[in-house]
């Protein structure tokens, strides 16, 4: 098993319309899972398309199915953040093995870029779950 970290990246630049390099992306969550190394990039974002964008009934009925406790989780976290939906223009990166592949949302499926230039946010931390729940006492 090898480690992939997932990173998603709202496009703060264009939403629905399909990323150009130069656009502004914002980290909002990353997600850590041991997979098989066989594991392709286009899969995880697959993945990662799914879990933020299912209704949260539907992963909740497959939480005693493998990893279905870890994606019911992880989607319940993206939520609670109050996070949008992961859309075309957005991006997300695959590392894996010291390895990174962006993976831009196209209308249909994903398309390989380069690393961006200009980026925002951060990784998921408990620092920023901690802002985001003192933000939603003061809302």
């Amino acid at each position: 098993m090898t480690l992939h970290v997932i990173d998603v990246h709202h496009n703060a630049d264009s939403r629905f319309f399909p990323y150009e390099p130069g656009h502004t992306l914002t980290q909002v969550i990353t997600h850590w899972r041991h997979l098989p190394a066989t594991a392709a990039p286009e899969q995880l974002a697959d993945w990662a398309f799914h879990v933020f964008n299912v209704d949260l009934d539907h992963l909740e009925t497959e939480r005693a199915t493998p990893n279905g406790e870890a994606d019911f989780l992880i989607a319940c976290t993206y939520r609670l953040l109050r996070l949008r939906s992961l859309s075309t223009g957005d991006v997300v990166a695959v590392t894996a093995n010291g390895h990174t592949t962006w993976l831009a949302c196209e209308f249909v499926g994903w398309k390989r870029v380069g690393p961006p230039t200009s980026l925002t946010g951060g990784p998921l931390t408990a620092a920023t779950v901690y802002q985001h729940l003192r933000r939603g006492r003061h809302a």
